[in-house]
């Protein structure tokens, strides 16, 4: 008897920890994350801590604003 309730709490903890996982993201120093919520432009995530409703927000392009270096042959 005591199993049916043990299994429904784990199922219920698996769910919560998904959704939790899904809501927080970090995002690192020099990049740029662009956020669709039901599919339009949301935002701009910059550097930091950042809370996103789950499976209402998606994280739709990843951006490095790093300096790259090019190189041009002589003219």
């Amino acid at each position: 008897m005591d199993l049916g309730f043990s299994a429904a709490t784990l199922i219920l903890f698996v769910v919560a920890l998904i959704v939790v996982i899904k809501a927080i993201r970090v995002v690192p120093q020099q990049h740029a994350w662009i956020v669709e919520r039901l599919g339009r432009y949301a935002g701009t995530l910059g550097a930091g801590f950042h809370f996103l409703f789950p499976f209402i927000d998606v994280l739709r392009y990843r951006l490095s604003l790093k300096e790259q270096a090019l190189d041009i042959p002589e003219q």
